[in-house]
């Protein structure tokens, strides 16, 4: 099964409803947030300077962007038209904040144009990352600052027991859900390579301990595809999800996600600061 996330429009209309969903829970989940509020605090940004969410899907992450750099211009861009209708209506009011279209390989902006640049759990969705990223520092000024904070899927774990039906839902969402689960691992050479000077690397860890968090997630994914394939019956797809929330009840959840963090800046030109 190929990653639905790399084409969502592709993917039908009650997937798309699930990612909506998926995408809003984790930009609110209380476990990302300290993990946002410290990537944003570490950017440099002056009075009207210009940021580009690159892969903003229905733009929670964005709207907290815009919401902690007032001063500052952010706008979003996502491949799904579909994506993007829920962004802008998301974002009804939000003086500094927009969305469009956009091709992460193929970004319709000047060379030069923003002064930061974030993709926030996009990368390890993409087929060729280095495009991405080439294109994210051609669109960079000279000083201009990257963010990619991505997860570690390869090292998601949900299960108590090698033979815990709980940790198949696990190693079934990044089987099918993650085009690379193993990106944070090349996120800092890829980033060096496309001529990136990295200031930081941090790794932070995304938990479900009530059984209401990211595994809820995990867990509706999977077991939907599996009854859409019709690998399992819609009785069992629902006993896992309660398995997991009678687990948050009982306090034995224990869903853990590395994520990691990389800062980077665009190399200045000599004499030049950040435009």
């Amino acid at each position: 099964m190929a990653d639905p996330f790399t084409h969502v429009s592709a993917a039908g209309a009650e997937m798309i409803e699930q990612i909506v969903e998926a995408l809003e829970a984790r930009a609110a989940d209380p476990e990302m947030l300290p993990i946002v509020h410290a990537y944003l605090s570490r950017l440099e940004l002056r009075d009207g300077a210009k940021v580009l969410d690159i892969g903003a899907g229905t733009g929670g992450i964005t709207r907290r962007v815009a919401a902690q750099a007032p001063h500052c211009s952010v706008l979003g861009v996502e491949p799904s038209p579909e994506l993007v209708d829920v962004a802008n209506d998301r974002a009804a009011g939000i003086d500094n904040l927009s969305f469009a279209v956009g091709d992460a390989y193929a970004l319709e902006f000047d060379d030069e144009h923003f002064n930061a640049a974030i993709f926030h759990t996009v990368l390890c969705h993409v087929t060729e990352p280095e495009r991405a990223l080439a294109e994210a520092f051609r669109v960079l000024h000279p000083g201009g600052q990257l963010v990619v904070c991505d997860a570690d899927f390869a090292k998601l774990s949900m299960g108590l027991d090698d033979a815990d039906p709980v940790q198949a839902c696990a190693v079934g969402f990044y089987r099918r859900f993650v085009t690379d689960p193993w990106f944070a691992g090349k996120l800092r050479g890829l980033a060096q390579a496309t001529g990136f000077e990295i200031e930081c690397f941090n790794v932070d860890n995304r938990l479900d301990l009530e059984g209401t968090g990211g595994g809820v997630s995990w867990i509706r994914f999977v077991a939907g595809a599996l009854v859409r394939e019709g690998v399992i019956g819609q009785p069992l797809a629902d006993a896992l999800a309660a398995e997991w929330a009678r687990r948050g009840e009982a306090g034995i959840a224990y869903g853990f996600n590395p994520f990691v963090t990389l800062i980077a800046r665009r190399p200045s030109r000599i004499g030049a600061g950040l435009a």
